[in-house]
Formats: C-alpha cells, sequence, structure tokens
C-alpha cells in the first residue's frame, strides 16, 4: 500500500487532486498493486511496482512524467514504454526521472538541460531513453540532482555528468558541462557501496565505510567543516572511524547512518531538517541525540525535511 501526504499543488500525492494533505493518505489508484520503491521529486512521484513496472504522476513539465507529453498527471499512470522491461531501481532528479533495468541498463527522460540525461546534448525526452554511453556497463545503483545524474556499477565504479558548476558533476575544474557519463577518475581506486544526489551536491559510501561528498558546500552541507565548494570527491573527516553505513542528501542538507544505527545530519538547518531541535547550519556531521538508542536503518532526505525508520518499523520525521 502507498501512503501520500504533504503538498499536493502538482498533483504529486496522487489522490486525483492538487489539495495538500497533513497525514498519510491512501493512494486508492494503486490498490491491489505491490510496490517496492518510491522516489519523489519536484513535483513529481515514481513508483516501481514488485512486477518490475513504473508508475509516475504528477507534474508534467518537461515530460518529466515519461507518458510522451508535458501532460499533468493527478493519479498514478504507468510508463507504458517500458512496458516489457523488469525495471529494478527508480529515482527523480527535480525536473528528470531514470530508471535501471535487469539488465543493468539505464533509461532517463525529462528535462535535459546541463546534459543531465546522458545523451550527448541538452535536449529533454518525454519518453524513457536508454543512455547508450552505459550500455555494458551494468548499472547498479542512480542518485539524480537537480541539475546532474550519477550511477554506481555493480562493480562499484562511479560515473557523473551534467552541471559543471561549484564542482557538482565532480570532475574538477571543468570548461563546460557534462553532456555523457563519465568515469570519476579520482574514485578509481574506490569500490562504492551507496550513492545518493540531491539539489547541487552528491555523496557516497565506500565499502571501507568511507564518507565522501562533493559540490555546492553552502550551509555546510558537505560537512567539511566550511562552506567551500568542493570540485571532487572530499572524504568527511569527522566520520573516518564511525563507520557510516547508509548517507542521503536533501537539498541544503545532508545525513548519514553509521553502522551501530547512530545519526549524524549537517548542512542547512534553518526548517528544522536536522533535527537537533534548533534551526542552526551545521558545519560537520552532528550525531542527532533525540534518537539515540532508537537505532536507525535507513534515513531519507527531503527539499528540507527529514525521515528516519528504525529497526522496529518506526518512523520518525
Amino acid at each position: 500500500a502507498v501512503f501520500t501526504w504533504g503538498r499536493g499543488e502538482d498533483g504529486q500525492l496522487g489522490l486525483g487532486d492538487t489539495s495538500d494533505q497533513d497525514e498519510p493518505t491512501y493512494v486508492d489508484a494503486l490498490r491491489g498493486v505491490g510496490v517496492q520503491q518510491i522516489a519523489c521529486g519536484s513535483g513529481h512521484t515514481v513508483v516501481l511496482t514488485t512486477d518490475g513496472e513504473v508508475f509516475t504522476w504528477g507534474r508534467g513539465d518537461d515530460g518529466r512524467l515519461g507518458h510522451g507529453d508535458n501532460g499533468w498527471k493527478y493519479v498514478p499512470r504507468m510508463t507504458q514504454s517500458l512496458a516489457g522491461q523488469i525495471v529494478t531501481q527508480v529515482t527523480c532528479g527535480s525536473y528528470h526521472t531514470a530508471a535501471v533495468t535487469g539488465n543493468g541498463d539505464l533509461y532517463t527522460w525529462g528535462g535535459g538541460m546541463y546534459g543531465k540525461l546522458g545523451h550527448g546534448d541538452e535536449a529533454g525526452h518525454a519518453t524513457p531513453k536508454r543512455v547508450e554511453a552505459l550500455v555494458g556497463a551494468t548499472v547498479a545503483q542512480i542518485a539524480c540532482g537537480s541539475r546532474h545524474t550519477a550511477i554506481v556499477t555493480a562493480s562499484g565504479a562511479l560515473y557523473t555528468w551534467g552541471d559543471k558548476e561549484n564542482g557538482v558533476a565532480g570532475h574538477g575544474e571543468t570548461e563546460g558541462h557534462q553532456y555523457l557519463p563519465r568515469l570519476l577518475e579520482s574514485m578509481a581506486a574506490k569500490r562504492v557501496a551507496q550513492i545518493s544526489a540531491c539539489g547541487f551536491h552528491t555523496a557516497i559510501v565506500t565499502d571501507a565505510g568511507e564518507l565522501f561528498t562533493w559540490g555546492e558546500g553552502k550551509f555546510g552541507r558537505l560537512g567539511h567543516m566550511s562552506e567551500r565548494n568542493c570540485h571532487s570527491p572530499t572524504i568527511v573527516e569527522y566520520m573516518v572511524g564511525k563507520k557510516p553505513r547508509q548517507v542521503s542528501c536533501g537539498g541544503f542538507h545532508t545525513a548519514v547512518v553509521s553502522e551501530d544505527g547512530r545519526l549524524y545530519t549537517f548542512g542547512g538547518g534553518e526548517h528544522g531538517q536536522l533535527g537537533h531541535n534548533d534551526r542552526v547550519n551545521k558545519m560537520t556531521p552532528t550525531f542527532v541525540e533525540a534518537l539515540d538508542g532508537m537505532f536507525v536503518s535507513q534515513i531519507t532526505c527531503g527539499w528540507s525535511h527529514s525521515v528516519a525508520l528504525t529497526v522496529k518499523g518506526l518512523v520518525y520525521t
């Protein structure tokens, strides 16, 4: 069962209208559909079913819903052009969407500005299009920011493309946007275990338990004790030895869970999204005292809020 709540002005809640919901509300249009993953973009939502089908709804600008047009959809609708493919993972950027199929192919669609779709140009696509440059690479994980996309292969290699500003793509001081997937050479000796992106920054956890971040550093979201931008992946020194297991990027903040279930947050705190009972920005990872002893199993960050899941199945927001 799928429940949605929050802002509904773009139809992104999938409830058939544009009203807001201040508590979890059952999405009746998905009744009887087994769901294994949900991803939320800027005004649109994507669901992956247990059968490997993709449903999208909400704001349709730039073709981000993948239905061949820019129309908005107020209830979930299956992405027909992916029918016959077994999709294993979906994710959203602000204005684009991506999906991985069972054979490791990557499909992207939506707004193509900054080259974030990975098709060699800035053209948008209103239906899913395979990223030919990655055929044979066996994509295992995907992450989308507002202007960039990143993937991890089955062997743990990291590729990024899109916006060059403020180091978003992570390839150093480059002259132009990256229109095709490019191996992040500075991380070639590392094996990436998990990746997250949102807005204008990216974070990864390696199989050695290291946390790296890069991109725009405003509000301290990179965790490097400053607001400086990082043009290539940089290790977060504070987390060395703390064995980070999972990281999630929000619009202006970042959250990371350690192997022992402790939650650390850093970056912009204006909306209370860091969970420290204040609205203060944090330049380095800071332990969330309110969840001490709860053993967090998963964290996810929105543009300006955070959600934690504990091993007991409790959800904290």
